[in-house]
C-alpha cells in the first residue's frame, strides 16, 4: 500500500519539475532531447515487433 502512496506523489513531482527545467532549456537542448526519445521509442517499438514475430 505504501508505494502506491509513494508512486501517487512521485509521478505528478516528476512531471512538474521536468515541466519546470524543460521551459528553461535552450531550443537546442530540446531538440536533442526530442531525437533522442524519438529513436529510443522507435527503436524499442522494432525491438518489441522483432520478438512478438519470431
Amino acid at each position: 500500500m505504501p508505494k502506491y502512496i509513494l508512486l501517487g506523489l512521485g509521478v505528478p513531482l516528476i512531471i512538474f519539475f521536468s515541466m519546470h527545467l524543460w521551459s528553461k532549456l535552450s531550443e537546442q537542448s530540446k531538440t536533442r532531447i526530442i531525437i533522442v526519445l524519438s529513436g529510443i521509442l522507435i527503436i524499442g517499438f522494432i525491438l518489441v515487433l522483432t520478438l512478438l514475430l519470431t
